[in-house]
């Protein structure tokens, strides 16, 4: 039973990661197509979608490693799962940066750097879909 709730947080799990990726990047997209800067209230929008992808992928990796524990006792799956964990960690690492530097944005009272945030993006989105093949392989 214990198994059916940590795969349902995960799964849950990948499905607002996912979200916010899609969603947020959207709205970035719509407003860097225009060369505008977003209002205020888009831009809290952007924040509360940034923190729930941070919240997300943290929930992705205390039950992957659960899961992974469980089912197969450790990370030493194969070598596409250890890339997958790999490329899980740079997603990570990219949410968390780009959560302070949207944070330090707000604080200041500036507009984040929409260089950064599309270059961000564009990375997370390549991330997500090598995770997914990596999954894919891993567990085929």
């Amino acid at each position: 039973m214990i198994l059916i709730f940590i795969k349902f947080f995960h799964y849950l799990a990948i499905v607002f990661s996912g979200g916010v990726l899609v969603g947020g990047g959207l709205i970035q997209a719509v407003y860097t197509k225009a060369n505008k800067i977003p209002d205020i209230n888009i831009a809290n929008i952007l924040k509360i979608l940034g923190y729930l992808g941070l919240f997300s992928l943290i929930i992705l990796w205390i039950t992957g490693i659960l899961l992974s524990n469980i089912i197969y006792g450790g990370f030493t799956i194969n070598s596409a799962f250890t890339l997958k964990i790999i490329f899980a960690g740079l997603l990570l690492g990219l949410s968390i940066f780009i959560n302070l530097h949207v944070y330090s944005s707000n604080k200041k009272r500036l507009p984040p750097n929409k260089n950064i945030l599309k270059i961000s993006t564009m990375f997370s989105r390549f991330l997500i879909i090598l995770i997914l093949l990596c999954v894919a392989i891993a567990f085929n």
